[in-house]
This record gives structure tokens, C-alpha cells and sequence, in this order.
């Protein structure tokens, strides 16, 4: 009866360890939104602009969060504010979070990849078609640091700072920057600074 009883307390407790470990993070899906502003790379020849964006994500490990992320962007070229610049695109990043229990505020650092498209305007004086428009899509890249409330509360707040690699090497504005004007730069690095917030979808874990 004693061994009954123990293998019963025994299978008990490896279910409440398991149970345990199953609800040791926040697990859900959550949306996010932030602002911020794009200093621009300055062999861009455009002015720095505000930019925005929406996404989705999750933590998949007490530490890792990935996250599905648009962004939108749309400044003017600095010889012309007639001239404007779009930029939007989707990125995929990881995060890692140095989380402290008890810490209701936790840094984190962010890799991501994704893809970026522009609609470029420039000058193209006298053609009566003028201005001209170049659209194009390329890869990029993200690094960045940033800060992280809990998810404990119905809504979470995060502020970012990212540097962003932008592998678009037929710019008009670096064309025409170039002295040669035959070549531009192979890639942009711009610097992104954000606050946001993070809405989780379902009742917390208990």
C-alpha cells in the first residue's frame, strides 16, 4: 500500500513539475506597433523621416521572441522636398531577452532579415515625363538593442534602437552623388529609434 501510494505521489509531482514547466514563460501571441524616426544614411541624398510599423509575434523560449514586422517609411530627397522617397517592407527578427525575475523592465538584443522596396522619384528635366520614378526590391539587414516591459499587464511597452543594412545599389540619389556618376553605393545603413507596444492576445497564462 506504502509503495502504492508513493509511486501515486511521485507520478503526481513529475505532473506538476511538468505542468510547471510547461507555463514557466508567456507563451502567447501578441501584436505589436511602434514609431519612430529613420536617420536616414547620408550617401542616400534624402532627408531623415518618421516611420512606422505593425507586426506579430511570440516567445518561443522564457528568452527568445520572434517577430513578423512591416514597416513604412516615406521621405523627401534633400535637393527637392517635391521628390519623395518611399520605402516599406516586412523583416523577420529575433530577440533575445535578459530576463530578471521580479524585473518589470528587461534589455534585449535583435537580429533580423527581411525585405525592403523603394519608389524613388528623381529629376529627369526637360523630358515632359519628369519626374521619373525607379522602383526596386533588396534584401536587408538588422541589428539592435532595445528594452522591454512584461507582458504581465494587458499591454507592454518597447523602446529600439536598430541599424539597418540596405542592400540597394542602384539609388538614383547615390548615382548622382557619386563623382563619376557611373556608380553608387552597394548598400545603405540606416539607423531606426522606435518606441512601440506589445498587446498580447489571450488571457495570460495562470
Amino acid at each position: 500500500m506504502n509503495k502504492k501510494l508513493l509511486c501515486a505521489a511521485l507520478l503526481a509531482g513529475i505532473g506538476f513539475v511538468q505542468a510547471a514547466n510547461a507555463q514557466e514563460f508567456d507563451d502567447r501571441w501578441y501584436l505589436t506597433g511602434s514609431v519612430g524616426y529613420n536617420f536616414q544614411d547620408s550617401d542616400r541624398t534624402t532627408d531623415s523621416a518618421p516611420f512606422g510599423t505593425i507586426g506579430l509575434g511570440k516567445f518561443i523560449t522564457p528568452n527568445w521572441s520572434v517577430d513578423g514586422e512591416l514597416n513604412y517609411q516615406n521621405p523627401n530627397m534633400e535637393a527637392n522636398d517635391d521628390l519623395n522617397w518611399s520605402q516599406y517592407g516586412i523583416s523577420f527578427d529575433a530577440r533575445y531577452h535578459f530576463i530578471n525575475e521580479g524585473r518589470s523592465w528587461n534589455p534585449y538584443l535583435l537580429a533580423g532579415l527581411g525585405y525592403q522596396r523603394s519608389e524613388e522619384e528623381y529629376d529627369n528635366f526637360p523630358s515632359p515625363n519628369s519626374p521619373m520614378e525607379r522602383k526596386d526590391g533588396h534584401v536587408a539587414g538588422k541589428l539592435g538593442v532595445g528594452v522591454q516591459s512584461t507582458l504581465a499587464r494587458r499591454v507592454g511597452v518597447r523602446a529600439e534602437l536598430a541599424y539597418r543594412i540596405d542592400a540597394d545599389n542602384d539609388s538614383i540619389g547615390a548615382l548622382a552623388s557619386d563623382p563619376n556618376h557611373d556608380d553608387g553605393e552597394d548598400w545603405f545603413g540606416d539607423i531606426l529609434a522606435s518606441v512601440g507596444v506589445v498587446i498580447p492576445l489571450g488571457p495570460e497564462p495562470t
